[in-house]
Order: C-alpha cells, then sequence, then structure tokens
C-alpha cells in the first residue's frame, strides 16, 4: 500500500496545475483518504469500463459485423434481406444489449441482498450475457461508492462512473479499428477481451472486503472492523470508537426498501418517478445513439472517409477531457444548474444536427463540418453534465434506504429508453434523413420542462446527520433527508 499511496501523492500535481487554488483540497483528499479513494477508482473503472466497451463494440467495425450477420441469415434461414429488412435487424442487435441491461435492472432487487461488492465483484463477472451485466454494474456501482466514499468528496467520485463509461468507449473504439481487432477475422477477439477484466475483479475481491455499512448491517462487527481498517487505515484500540469515526465519514445507508415498498411512500415515489425522468433525459438527449451510430451519423453526411472511423474513438477521449471540470462544478455550481443548463445545450445542439444533416443533402461541403461542430457542441453540454450527473443523482432524491430502489428504476428507464432510441433512430435515419433527429428534440424539450419545474437542489443534504437523529431521539431508523451529496462548508475533491 506504501506504493499505492506513493502513486496518489504523485497524481496530485496533475489536479494542482488544472485547479489551481483548490489543489490543497486535493493533497488533503490524497493524504488522509487516498487508499479507499484508490480502491473505488479501480473498482468503478473495472466494472464500467466493460459497459463503455461493449456499447461502442459495434460502431466501428460495423460493416464487418453486418456482412457476418447478413450472410448467416442466408446461409442458415434461406433469407436474402432487403434493404429495408437489413436496417431493421442491425437496429435490433444494436438495441438488444439493452434488453439485457433490462433485465438485469430487474435483478437489482433480490441480488441487493449479497451487498454492493460482493454483485459488482464477483456475481457480476460470472454472467455471460452482456445486457444483464452492463444493467447490474451500472446500479451497484453507484451502491458500492455510496457505501464507502467519504461524504466530503461523494458527488466528485460519483461523476467518475461517466469518465469510466468513456474510457472503456475510447478502448472499445481504438481495438476496434481494422489494423488492431476490427477486422473480419479478428472481431471475434473483440468481442471476448473484457472477460480479462472480469477475471481481474474476481481475483481482487478475495482481498478486498465487503464493505463496513453491509457488514454492519449483518451483525459481523467483528469483520465490520476489519473492514474499516482496511479501507480507511483507523487505527483504534477502541472498536466503538472505530465505527464511530466511520460513521462521521459515511453517513449510514440503512438497509434497502423494496421498490414496491418505497413506492407506498408518497415523498418516496417522488423522488423516484424524477430520478426516472433524469434518466430518461439523458438518453433521450441523443446520448447511446451517438456513442452506437457515430460512424453512421457522419457517413450520412458525407464527412471525410479516411477520419471516420477514427472519430469514436477521439471523441470518447474528448469526453473524458470534458468531464474533468464537472468534478468541480458539481459541488460548486450544484447539481440542478448544472443539469439543466447543460440539457438545454444539447438540445440546442441536436437542432444543429438536424439542420446540418439536412443540408448536406445538398451537397453542401461545409455542411459537414458543420455537423462536427453540432457533434462537439452536444458532448460539451452531454458531459460537462448531463451525463455524469444522471448516473448518481436519482439516488440523492430519496432517503437513504429507498437509493437502491430509485437507482434500479433509474437505471431500468434508462435502458428502455437505450432500446427506444437505439431501435428506432437507424431505421429512420435511413428513410426521413436528418428528421430523425426529432426524436431526441422533442422528448428532451418535454423533460426539461418538468425537471425545471419539479427538480430539487440536493447538494446541501447532509447538513441533517442520520448518525446524530439516531442517538438524539433514539426512535429507531431515521429518515433522514436525500443521500449523496455534501455541505457547502465541508471540502471537495477540488
Amino acid at each position: 500500500m506504501d506504493l499505492i499511496k506513493d502513486v496518489l501523492k504523485t497524481s496530485a500535481v496533475v489536479p494542482n496545475a488544472i485547479f489551481g487554488q483548490n489543489s490543497f483540497m486535493i493533497r488533503n483528499v490524497v493524504e488522509d483518504q487516498g487508499k479507499v479513494v484508490f480502491i473505488c477508482l479501480i473498482t468503478v473503472l473495472f466494472s464500467i469500463l466493460p459497459v463503455g466497451y461493449n456499447i461502442v463494440l459495434l460502431n466501428v467495425p460495423e460493416k464487418v459485423i453486418q456482412s457476418f450477420v447478413f450472410d448467416n441469415f442466408e446461409n442458415i434461414f434461406g433469407l436474402k434481406l432487403s434493404p429495408t429488412e437489413e436496417s431493421l435487424v442491425w437496429a435490433l442487435t444494436v438495441s438488444s444489449q439493452g434488453v439485457g441491461a433490462l433485465i438485469g435492472c430487474l435483478l437489482v432487487a433480490p441480488m441487493s441482498k449479497f451487498g454492493a461488492k460482493h454483485v459488482l465483484m464477483c456475481y457480476n463477472n460470472v454472467i455471460l450475457i452482456v445486457g444483464v451485466y452492463t444493467g447490474l454494474a451500472c446500479a451497484f456501482a453507484p451502491l458500492y461508492l455510496q457505501q464507502i466514499i467519504p461524504k466530503n468528496i461523494k458527488g466528485s467520485m460519483s461523476c467518475f462512473l461517466h469518465i469510466a463509461v468513456c474510457f472503456g468507449s475510447s478502448l472499445g473504439a481504438i481495438f476496434s479499428l481494422p489494423f488492431m481487432f476490427g477486422s473480419d477475422t479478428t472481431w471475434p477477439i473483440l468481442v471476448v477481451l473484457p472477460a480479462v477484466l472480469g477475471l481481474i475483479m474476481l481475483s481482487a475481491s478475495y482481498f478486498i472486503p465487503d464493505t463496513p455499512n453491509n457488514l454492519l448491517q449483518l451483525g459481523r462487527y467483528t469483520e465490520a472492523i476489519e473492514s474499516i481498517k482496511f479501507y480507511y487505515d483507523i487505527e483504534d484500540s477502541d472498536e466503538d470508537e472505530i465505527i464511530k469515526e466511520y460513521w462521521d465519514m459515511v453517513p449510514e445507508m440503512p438497509e434497502q426498501l423494496s421498490l414496491c415498498s418505497a413506492f407506498m411512500n408518497s415523498s418516496i415515489r417522488r423522488g423516484i418517478l424524477l430520478g426516472m425522468v433524469v434518466s430518461a433525459t439523458q438518453i433521450f438527449s441523443g446520448s447511446m445513439v451517438s456513442i452506437s451510430y457515430s460512424t453512421e451519423m457522419f457517413s450520412a453526411v458525407s464527412f471525410v472517409d479516411v477520419l471516420v472511423p477514427f472519430l469514436p474513438a477521439l471523441g470518447s477521449i474528448i469526453s473524458i477531457l470534458l468531464t474533468i471540470p464537472a468534478l468541480r462544478w458539481v459541488e460548486t455550481r450544484g447539481r440542478r444548474p448544472l443539469l439543466l443548463k447543460t440539457l438545454l445545450f444539447c438540445i440546442a445542439a441536436n437542432v444543429f444536427l438536424l439542420m446540418f444533416t439536412l443540408l448536406s443533402s445538398e451537397k453542401s461541403g461545409w455542411a459537414s463540418w458543420g455537423f462536427a461542430a453540432a457533434f462537439f457542441m452536444y458532448g460539451v453540454g452531454y458531459n460537462l453534465g448531463v451525463g455524469p450527473v444522471a448516473y448518481f443523482l436519482p439516488a440523492e432524491l430519496v432517503p437513504p434506504e429507498a437509493a437502491s430502489a430509485s437507482l434500479g428504476a433509474a437505471v431500468a428507464v434508462n435502458w428502455i429508453c437505450t432500446i427506444t432510441t437505439t431501435l428506432f433512430y437507424y431505421p429512420l435515419s435511413k428513410t426521413i434523413g436528418g428528421w430523425s433527429y426529432l426524436i431526441f428534440i422533442i422528448p428532451t424539450s418535454l423533460f426539461s420542462m418538468i425537471l425545471w419545474r419539479l427538480l430539487p437542489e440536493t447538494k446541501f443534504h447532509y447538513k441533517i446527520d442520520p448518525l446524530e437523529i439516531r442517538l438524539l431521539t433514539d426512535l429507531g431508523p431515521s429518515i433522514a433527508p436525500n443521500y449523496g451529496t455534501l455541505d457547502l462548508d465541508e471540502p471537495t475533491l477540488f
């Protein structure tokens, strides 16, 4: 672990250069909580990276895999597909991951009894269905972070979920290039590469203990003490003092309610529904389609052919860089304004994408570059707010005991919307061209009006300590305000 601490101390130089006067907060986090930050970064990266990888997997080698699928239709079933049928079959193929992810969401509640750590690092990595893995990873990674990340850096660390997806997308896009594993003979290797990360996670799970929160709920106090010492390097002879110090850093996450039980409470139901709208907004802004079909989108506007295969990798790398300011802004500017303002930016970008796609059909050479500028504009809006905030906001809109139910519902809606957009965009783009962007513009505009009116700011909900409520009132489980944010006076990651 000394090597890990040295690496973390060295890594503080980069944020110091980027964020200037806020760099002292980075040093405090690295020195005091560097070990748990490192564990979270690695765990989330290896768990969520395959999600981004598999989303972009069919993008660059599109023609190669299409040829394989369509040839097998003819060889096995004796069916020669028409162009319209081919576009429909390909849309079904791309959207099938969303179907599996939706099934994974249905497993969130029954599998939550095993604990976020065990699901994320063990059980999920023996599931061979990519979509089911995706659904479980997207639901349990935020829960794992909420159970072990200190409250003063929770919002910033939660944004790393989005960075991990982008990092996976960039790796998938690079490995998908024809001279890597995207040729007609090597693409099967491309498909099985994420299995390496699964083996690493299974091995790491042997050395990383369950979260203290889960162990305390199960009454396994001795193991919980050892887990606290492992994650936070707390050394104290008094076990009660160790647990108290842990609760001071990481607010208690109580036993989780089922979705049905959570919906029985009107205030919780309102938070869950808002979280579902946030999740739907993230997808209907055009995010999954832009990842899954970006090569097709740029080819449709006659962009420079030699550059098109490299655009997904370049876009993913730019997305990572654009998300870095969001790590700070999510705390300094608040969740609500950051989400709503960047959402308007995405809507405007989609309008420009529609316009330049229509203009490109008139053989206007400059329209393809206008399309590229609008695509970059969308990337700025999405990665600065809509993308990273939507991953953890549903859990903050409800009390701690309903976080699992809220995230499960939000992820389910996320993938239902993914299925819808990836299924309908491709055939529509082939038939009506640029007008297909209306499936993003209209729903996102409606969702933005709903959120503008109803979405609360969830940044300040640590002002009341759940543990203090319990100790002072002795009324059993506390009904704390929303979970997962931090006080304005507390230090943030940046």
